[in-house]
């Protein structure tokens, strides 16, 4: 693809997202990448804690206080219409300064689009950007069915949102089969996962003494990190001298730490919280394994989990649940697969691979392989493919193609 074909230099982009700049990875990549092409870009979205990072020349963030907690569903609610609330009434203002070339918009929510509606009106194009599919996520965390009326109306809202949107975004190829199969039509489709730049993945810096496997994931059941540490006491004397880094925060954490003590693991298990990204993957880069215990619960097999990507790309041996999107990527040779909340599984594939370096090294090798066409060297070329009709130029139709023979493989 020609760079004519998506250039974005001096173009103005309004991106809108309910996370955390610059906390947020996908989101801090994806505002970094578009400063570096050269264009304007204004971001709306919450308050990151602690946040000192400036953000690159050329973006203005538009900071919304609001603190999010992981608690009731009603509160997930109050959070989604206030931030609705106040990034429509702060998208209106920009939109009536400036005129923007396109709007790019993140969900959870899925009928947070609506807030680019003033720009839209303006000329704008409007680009979706699926980071979940909310029907399903919602189905899985409520445990409903598909005809329950909560996930209906979830199913309803992300039809309208992303019937509004001139293109859509997914983060993985099941992701986008299962929007195309609600009516999407594929050509406005696209695939972008959560991989990042290899040129911001950090030098080694042990985090604890010794050899240790690593966790990064947010503490909800999803993440199998009850699963991890059962697999730790299932090594016994094997692995007396490892411990377990956890890296993240959840509401789950209370009952993690409660296991690691009736366990006996209290000294092992290491909940360092969330930490700033740079500083998170010099400790995963310093592990012996990085651990991807996804469970099965109806979500799980859809996701393509960044810190996956994260693991392989920081050549660390990974040990992963054998879950169907992923393995849709990865060869049996490239990951320690085990079957989904099989801690004994989990724990037979660590203790394989801490008995042998050599073997961890050749699949770290292979899984980098496989890890090619994820890379963000690649997805970047699709992300701007997306936003070429959005940024005022014509997308290249070949690359749409080509990518789609790749995704389907």
């Amino acid at each position: 693809m020609s760079e004519a074909a998506v250039r974005l230099a001096g173009r103005r982009i309004l991106l809108i997202s309910q996370h955390p700049y610059p906390a947020h990875r996908v989101l801090r990549r994806n505002v970094d990448f578009l400063a570096a092409q050269g264009a304007e870009v204004d971001v709306v979205c919450l308050a990151s804690p602690g946040a000192s990072t400036p953000p690159p020349p050329g973006v203005r963030l538009h900071r919304v206080p609001l603190a999010h907690r992981r608690a009731h569903a009603l509160r997930y609610a109050f959070e989604y219409l206030a931030f609705f609330a106040a990034a429509f009434v702060c998208a209106l203002v920009l939109s009536l300064c400036r005129r923007y070339d396109a709007v790019q918009v993140e969900n959870p929510p899925d009928f947070l689009l609506f807030t680019a509606l003033p720009a839209r009106l303006r000329g704008a194009r409007l680009v979706l950007y699926l980071l979940e599919l909310t029907p399903e996520l919602l189905a899985t965390r409520l445990e409903v069915g598909e005809s329950h009326v909560l996930t209906l109306l979830a199913t309803a809202l992300e039809r309208a949102a992303t019937a509004v949107a001139d293109q859509v975004i997914t983060v993985s190829e099941a992701c986008r089969r299962r929007v195309e199969a609600r009516g999407v039509p594929a050509d406005k489709l696209w695939v972008v996962n959560g991989s990042v730049p290899t040129r911001d993945l950090p030098a080694a810096r042990p985090a604890l003494p010794g050899p240790y496997l690593v966790i990064v994931a947010t503490l909800i059941k999803r993440y199998g990190v009850d699963v991890a540490i059962r697999a730790l006491a299932a090594l016994g004397p094997a692995g007396a001298e490892l411990r377990l880094l956890v890296l993240g925060e959840g509401e789950e954490r209370p009952g993690l730490e409660a296991l690691s003590q009736e366990l006996g693991l209290a000294d092992r298990v290491v909940f360092a919280g969330l930490l700033p990204w740079e500083v998170a993957m010099a400790q995963v880069r310093a592990a012996a394994v990085g651990l991807v215990p996804v469970v099965a619960d109806g979500y799980g097999e859809l996701i393509l989990p960044t810190k996956l990507l994260e693991y392989v790309a920081l050549e660390v041996p990974a040990v992963c649940s054998r879950l169907p999107t992923i393995a849709e990527h990865f060869r049996p040779d490239s990951l320690a697969y085990f079957e989904p909340g099989d801690h004994l599984g989990l724990a037979a594939q660590v203790g394989r691979l801490l008995a042998d370096p050599d073997a961890a090294r050749r699949q770290a090798r292979i899984a980098l392989e496989d890890l090619g066409e994820l890379s963000w060297e690649r997805a970047s070329q699709r992300y701007l493919a997306a936003l070429a009709t959005a940024s005022g130029e014509q997308p290249a139709t070949a690359l749409a193609s080509e990518d789609a023979g790749i995704a389907t493989g």
